[in-house]
């Protein structure tokens, strides 16, 4: 494994820290602070765990997609102004649809618990994720940018807005409610957190592909976290879903009908 699939994933999370951690120091969506373990735990995820999903996806993911492009691909010569929304466009659906098998099937369902064992939400939390699971996400959200041939710069582009909105989401910060008519908010993706009511509010980046699908919920967010006993520590949270019988029940609600929607 070459340094630099070392050095890249922990330069980013560095830098998102930097303009994240300030923010939700100034303008916090709530003031509960985080237990040190969770922290460590968050720290694993965004370390050792962003690490070896990088390296996989370069080692791995890389060449499926690869495989995937054509030159007569529909973007592949057309100009930045287009490819790129479209580009954009593709990677959310393509998101939203693998969030929600995520939250249909069980053998989904296992990895994306690791990610709702957060009991606290703030930008590291958005690192939470199990390693299988964010290979599976890239290939889900990556192959139909490399099917229509989105040229490798807007590819990029992409990517690294897709991966700072996520955090963004993610952290405790307020901001104003107009601002979810047209981007996810963490307000947005705080009440998907909810620990009861996780079946809501799976879009990303654009909060209108849930009202288009009936998923929206403006519900203010209640606890986070998973039903049942706190799940923490790094190395535990990556074997828990290899176990039998370790997922949560899928019962938990869709957005009830008094809620308003988003």
């Amino acid at each position: 494994m070459s340094l630099d699939l070392v050095l890249r994933p922990l330069v980013y999370a560095a830098l998102s820290g930097l303009l994240l951690a300030p923010l939700e120091r100034l303008f916090p969506a709530r003031r509960a602070g985080r237990t040190r373990r969770s922290l460590r735990t968050d720290l694993g995820f965004a370390t050792v765990g962003v690490v070896m999903a990088h390296a996989l996806v370069a080692l791995s993911a890389g060449g499926v997609l690869a495989a995937l492009a054509s030159p007569e691909a529909p973007l592949a010569d057309a100009p930045t102004w287009v490819s790129l929304p479209l580009g954009l466009l593709a990677f959310e659906l393509a998101g939203y649809a693998y969030h929600r098998a995520a939250h249909a099937f069980a053998p989904l369902r296992r990895l994306h618990d690791v990610h709702h064992s957060a009991t606290h939400m703030d930008w590291l939390a958005g690192f939470r994720q199990h390693p299988l699971e964010i290979a599976l996400m890239t290939l889900a959200q990556n192959a139909p940018l490399a099917l229509l041939g989105l040229p490798l710069a807007e590819h990029a582009a992409v990517v690294v807005a897709m991966q700072t909105h996520t955090l963004f989401v993610h952290a405790n910060l307020r901001t104003p409610g107009w601002l979810a008519w047209f981007v996810a908010t963490p307000a947005f993706h705080h009440r998907h957190h909810d620990r009861e009511a996780a079946l809501a509010n799976y879009a990303s980046l654009f909060p209108w592909i849930d009202r288009v699908f009936g998923t929206a919920s403006e519900a203010p967010a209640g606890d986070f976290g998973l039903p049942g006993p706190e799940r923490e520590g790094f190395v535990a949270l990556l074997l828990t879903p290899l176990r039998r019988g370790c997922g949560r029940p899928a019962g938990r609600r869709r957005p009830a009908r008094g809620d308003r929607p988003a």
